[in-house]
């Protein structure tokens, strides 16, 4: 669940000062001195928080930001009267209770990140930042409650603004890590089993009852895709649900809370056993609770990872810009082609293209590629500042991982990522597998719009053939479809007719989206034809095509085709994010590859075998007296539905 952060209060504020955009804003509503305060929404009195600004507009940086007790005057600024302490900006003096008691810090331009930090004790300990860089140190004897304080002089309405930091853009420093969080009351933790069960004295927690509500169990489901097959992305790695057995109400408060987001772990053990001698199964979140009468409810549970539903934009552009004014910063992940670039001033002059640090390997004007020296990236590496104004529309290839077009590994990508969410829980080490059973030098992802790390994880997996799923320690695994009589290793399972309790059921994978065309390099931005220079020689029609396309380019895969897939010769080409023309072809190759042969699908049940626990993508072999299988063959899981408790399987196969 994201983190609220404290902002602007609308009220109590100081005279000719306005809280807007919910909050996240501040400025004068007219000509107006210093001696005016607002303060935040949220008061702090424990614990290490902190919170980030940025300041613009016309008028001299004449701001001050601080902390202030709730009885602090607001027509005075945060330091100049008792109950405060204030940073002016503008001159570097560092105030407390109406006192100087440092000077000499830096001072600050328009656009810079500004920050303060405070360790609560006796006595607190006060940090300021400019960036990441701490200026001044000091502790103060503030008593808390504390407010976030800020104060702001201009010339004329809104001659000066600030923005406070509540989450629209990636923190600076050390203060924003921290954050001005608004505190969330914590939820008492429900036991549940499938019967009534006391912890042991020596557990942890001891002697803690488990309500016996679970009615059969836990049915979990986990499954991979792979783009022939079609259908939507499998956007939730695994899911569950279970049925409680509720008819004396103890779990009515918690189905009317609103559960949903709830961590939720499993565990699976013996009744005469402790738990900590309990085998971890599966970590969920709760999605909803449904009651279907006075006596059961049912629980549905999503995966671990509602992280990856936070979005993955670093930031938002500030008002300062009208026309970008709130939108979300554009993602560069890897090697990007035609990256429209914004204009931040009003000759375009200086143009934003990505919300982190980026390379730039071309840059064209209508089409038409610039020369070196006529355009250079700023400090930040996230913008163009170009030594005169360009026509316009200018699109750029970028890259984020370094000079020359330079694509990046599965692994970077997925790193690139989870950095932005902040997110741990995932493997590396599968990534780096795939990379190098690959060998492919990687792709590029780009979103101009907000994006979810879901969203960009679905963009990019496929051009590896690739999956993820959620293990039963709730780290997030990938793995590759590959044909299965291709895998080495030993199988993780195998199974045979005597094993089943149910017939197998047989399905021709018609693989609907298979195709011998894949397209990589896609274009951030398609130019209409009016959008390029006339001239044929400086943008050739080649290059014309190129840049209008949706992508710059496309290859063939001519291995056979098993003739279930004659389709496939004339169905449009997938889509990929590769950079380079060898790593398209290497993967439609193999796509194509594996159906030489006609494939198919398997669904097989199993009841009362604890034991059987594959994991989406294992290879494993099927025997079976009928559909080909009677000597055997090796298969990828696709699908596994579960019950831990009862040991029930059903199992969906490829092969």
């Amino acid at each position: 669940m994201a983190d609220n952060f404290g902002r602007f209060a609308a009220v109590p504020i100081g005279p000719l000062l306005a809280a807007r955009d919910g909050g996240l804003t501040l400025a004068t509503t007219a000509e107006a001195n210093l001696d005016r305060m607002a303060r935040s929404d949220v008061a702090q009195s424990a614990g290490t928080v902190g919170v980030e600004f940025a300041v613009w507009g016309d008028d001299d940086v004449l701001a001050v930001i601080g902390l202030a007790t709730a009885a602090a005057p607001l027509n005075s600024y945060p330091g100049a009267a008792a109950g405060g302490v204030g940073w002016e900006l503008g001159t570097g003096r560092v105030l407390l209770d109406g006192a100087p008691v440092a000077s000499g810090l830096p001072i600050v331009k328009h656009g810079d990140i500004v920050g303060l930090r405070v360790v609560f004790g006796t006595p607190s300990r006060l940090q300021l930042y400019l960036g990441a860089t701490q200026v001044h140190q000091r502790d103060i004897n503030l008593a808390g409650p504390l407010h976030f304080a800020a104060a702001l002089a201009s010339s004329k309405a809104g001659g000066l603004c600030m923005a406070v930091n509540a989450g629209q853009w990636n923190a600076r420093g050390p203060a924003a890590l921290a954050g001005w969080k608004v505190a969330t009351a914590s939820r008492p933790v429900t036991r549940l089993a499938d019967a009534d069960w006391l912890t042991a004295p020596g557990d942890l927690p001891a002697n803690a009852r488990y309500e016996g509500l679970i009615a059969e169990g836990v049915n979990l489901i986990s499954e991979i895709n792979f783009w022939p097959w079609g259908g939507d992305p499998v956007t939730q790695t695994s899911a569950a649900e279970c049925v409680l057995l509720d008819a004396d109400g103890l779990l009515d408060s918690l189905a009317l809370s609103g559960a949903s987001g709830m961590p939720v772990q499993i565990r699976a053990g013996s009744s005469a056993g402790m738990l900590a001698d309990t085998a971890a199964v599966f970590r969920f979140t709760v999605d909803r609770i449904e009651i279907n009468d006075d006596g059961s409810k049912t629980v549905h549970f999503r995966d671990a990872h509602d992280d990856l539903d936070e979005t993955i934009n670093r930031g938002v552009f500030m008002p300062n810009i009208a026309a970008l004014a709130w939108k979300p910063q554009p993602v560069v992940i890897g090697a990007v082609a035609s990256v429209p670039a914004m204009g931040a001033n009003s000759d375009a002059t200086a143009m934003f293209v990505a919300d982190g640090l980026v390379y730039a390997d071309a840059v064209m004007d209508r089409g038409d590629l610039m020369e070196p020296g006529t355009f250079d990236l700023s400090p930040d590496g996230q913008q163009l500042l170009m030594k005169s104004p360009p026509v316009t529309p200018v699109v750029a290839d970028l890259s984020s991982v370094g000079p020359g077009q330079r694509p990046a590994t599965l692994q970077q990508a997925i790193a690139d990522i989870m950095g932005r969410l902040g997110k741990t829980s995932w493997s590396g080490d599968d990534c780096a597998a795939v990379d190098a059973a690959t060998g492919y030098a990687g792709v590029g992802y780009y979103a101009g719009n907000a994006i979810t790390g879901r969203d960009a994880m679905n963009a990019i997996l496929p051009s590896y053939g690739a999956a993820c799923y959620q293990d039963a320690t709730g780290v997030l695994r990938f793995t590759r479809v590959v044909a299965p009589e291709t895998f080495g290793g030993a199988p993780a399972f195998e199974l045979t007719a005597n094993d089943l309790a149910e017939d197998l059921l047989a399905v021709p994978d018609d693989a609907p989206n298979l195709t011998r065309r894949i397209a990589y390099r896609p274009n951030a931005q398609a130019l209409a034809a009016s959008d390029l220079v006339t001239d044929v020689v400086d943008v050739p029609q080649a290059r014309r095509d190129e840049l209008t396309g949706l992508f710059r380019a496309q290859v063939y895969g001519g291995g056979v085709l098993h003739q279930h897939y004659r389709r496939a010769d004339a169905a449009d080409p997938v889509i990929s994010l590769f950079w380079h023309a060898a790593d398209a072809q290497s993967e439609i190759d193999r796509v194509v590859g594996m159906y030489r042969e006609q494939r198919f699908f398997y669904q097989v049940t199993v009841r009362g075998d604890q034991s059987l626990s594959p994991q989406p993508g294992q290879i494993g072999r099927l025997t079976y007296p009928r559909y080909g299988l009677e000597e055997g063959k090796a298969v990828l899981v696709r699908r596994v539905e579960r019950n831990p408790a009862t040991g029930d399987v059903v199992l969906t196969m490829w092969g």
